[in-house]
């Protein structure tokens, strides 16, 4: 098979201040090269330079809404491109960040729409809520995105980013509980009833801390419809770049001081 496209996505965690750190993050970036990506938690003021240094082959897009920390996108610039901002993805509460949609057109003519999302974190019922309203939002799209294609063709549609699936901690009403694996269980249901599959990736836990009384979570994920076909990374669709490739709890820590305590997800499309 021959490369299509390739993409990632990263949290990088209030990714302000620091310029070493700044300049670590976007170097690890550029280092993988991906034609199109996401950051997340970004000041476009902190990031301009550092970008325009180490990434001049692509153009960079930021979300914008009243939380103070946004969505950048890049695209590849010899890639013709179309990237908006999309507000439903907010749920009607200016505060949350808007989903970033970018569509890449393949030199064959064939349009690649990506979605990037960050919805809403922690697990109280509000919350849960908010989250499971922004993933209706992202499977309502892939129905219109197969109507826009038109019938007997199919969109090649991913969905990726930190999708925050913390569960669900309801007070006083346990029976309304649910574990992040059931959460996870119940999104890839939702995103099957759109022809969509949760990829697999080479790490399962993409977030930790680095403190000892804090177990590693799987918050990052990517969904992509199912007709499409990717790289291989030791069997799996998704490589997960960062400190869940390190062995010993201090080699660990130091990435996460270094980068953040999200590790990238990419991957890659084939034909």
């Amino acid at each position: 098979m021959s490369k299509v496209l390739s993409f990632a996505s990263w949290n990088v965690e209030q990714f302000q201040g620091r310029r070493e750190r700044v300049d670590r993050v976007v170097g690890l970036l550029s280092e993988h090269d991906p034609d199109v990506c996401a950051i997340f938690e970004v000041k476009g003021r902190d990031v301009f330079s550092a970008l325009m240094s180490k990434m001049p082959s692509h153009s960079f897009t930021i979300t914008e809404s009243t939380s103070p920390i946004e969505i950048l996108v890049g695209v590849r610039r010899s890639i013709p491109s179309f990237v908006t901002q999309r507000d439903e993805l907010q749920s009607k509460v200016p505060s949350l960040r808007p989903g970033a949609l970018a569509t890449l057109r393949y030199d064959s003519g064939v349009d690649y729409v990506f979605l990037f999302l960050h919805p809403k974190s922690f697990a109280s019922p509000r919350d849960w809520g908010l989250r499971d309203d922004m993933f209706a939002h992202a499977a309502s799209l892939k129905r219109k995105l197969e109507k826009a294609v038109g019938a007997g063709r199919r969109a090649n549609f991913v969905v990726m980013g930190d999708l925050n699936t913390m569960g669900l901690n309801a007070a006083w009403n346990p029976k309304s509980d649910l574990e992040a694996d059931e959460e996870i269980a119940f999104l890839e249901n939702r995103m099957r009833s759109v022809k969509m599959v949760r990829l697999p990736k080479t790490h399962e836990a993409s977030w930790w801390n680095g403190k000892a009384n804090w177990d590693p979570a799987k918050l990052d994920h990517t969904f992509a419809a199912e007709h499409l076909r990717f790289r291989q990374f030791d069997g799996k669709a998704i490589k997960v770049i960062g400190w869940p490739e390190l062995s010993g709890e201090t080699a660990r820590q130091q990435w996460i001081e270094m980068f953040s305590d999200h590790a990238m997800l990419f991957g890659q499309i084939e034909a």
